[in-house]
């Protein structure tokens, strides 16, 4: 059964969030406006994960894009080309040269790198999100026993939430966990506040966002880490020309302190060499 509010919530979170998710149809968006002479980059992500990667008004924003952007302007021979689709499809597209690079605030993991390469540029954690008026006050991962958490579908997420509620919930006596996933982090933002859900489990600066935009409604409850990783760009195998031309741009970013500002005024870390040897294996 539906609850009552449920149309009203989804509208307010789609309006809050500055969102858009394209329905099984993938949209392009040129985003530079001087094309002439210019090779075009196919650029894949998921544009449903404010503040990395969203659409408003039609038009790309965020910190990958606002990164993006930088990255490509240091360079000058090329325009990124932004291609709207759903998380399942970055990696079988990028492999199958629908794109020349995946930039959606992908977190690096083994499993990636065996089929991609990847170049990092942000570090960053797990958050919980629970509703304004939850009794609930999860810290960390033990917090998590016996409740419904919901997650994004395909992520990274959904395994680490199984192996928390296997090691430490069932393991030890402890109810498990129910795990949701959903097309999207606003998706499940929506289905936490109607109630379909009782914790939201997402990367803390898309929570941070949450609250931001949502206020009182949602409240980040977390104070232990949970999964440290390092978010990547992902770039096809054996494209050897494609990884220096974004790794030079991030370079050149890094130098001008361009890509420090945007990091910072989003809340994100840059991450350390000993952060890379660690996280990146």
């Amino acid at each position: 059964m539906k609850m009552k509010g449920a149309f009203t919530v989804s509208l307010l979170v789609s309006s809050l969030m500055l969102t858009a998710c394209s329905k099984g149809t993938e949209q392009s968006h040129t985003t530079t406006q001087d094309t002439a002479k210019k090779t075009t980059l196919n650029v894949g992500s998921d544009m449903t994960f404010p503040p990395y990667e969203y659409l408003e008004d039609g038009k790309p924003k965020g910190v990958d894009v606002e990164i993006m952007a930088k990255i490509a302007e240091s360079d000058g021979s090329y325009q990124p080309n932004w291609i709207d689709t759903r998380w399942a499809n970055l990696i079988p597209g990028l492999k199958g040269k629908k794109f020349d690079v995946l930039f959606s605030s992908m977190y690096i993991t083994k499993e990636r790198l065996q089929q991609i390469d990847m170049i990092p540029y942000y570090k960053t954690d797990i958050a919980l999100l629970v509703r304004g008026d939850s009794t609930l006050n999860p810290k960390g991962p033990d917090d998590l026993c016996g409740t419904v958490v919901g997650t994004m579908k395909g992520t990274a997420f959904a395994t680490q939430l199984q192996e928390i509620s296997e090691k430490r919930c069932v393991a030890k006596g402890k109810a498990e966990i129910k795990v949701r996933e959903f097309e999207s982090s606003p998706q499940t933002t929506q289905s936490l506040l109607a109630h379909a859900v009782d914790i939201q489990y997402d990367d803390a600066a898309v929570m941070a966002n949450a609250v931001k935009n949502l206020g009182s409604k949602v409240k980040v409850t977390s104070t232990e880490s949970f999964y440290p990783i390092l978010g990547g760009i992902g770039v096809r195998k054996g494209d050897t020309e494609t990884y220096k031309k974004i790794e030079d741009g991030l370079n050149k970013i890094k130098a001008s302190g361009e890509y420090h500002k945007i990091l910072a005024a989003h809340g994100l870390q840059e991450p350390t060499a000993d952060d890379i040897a660690k996280l990146m294996k």
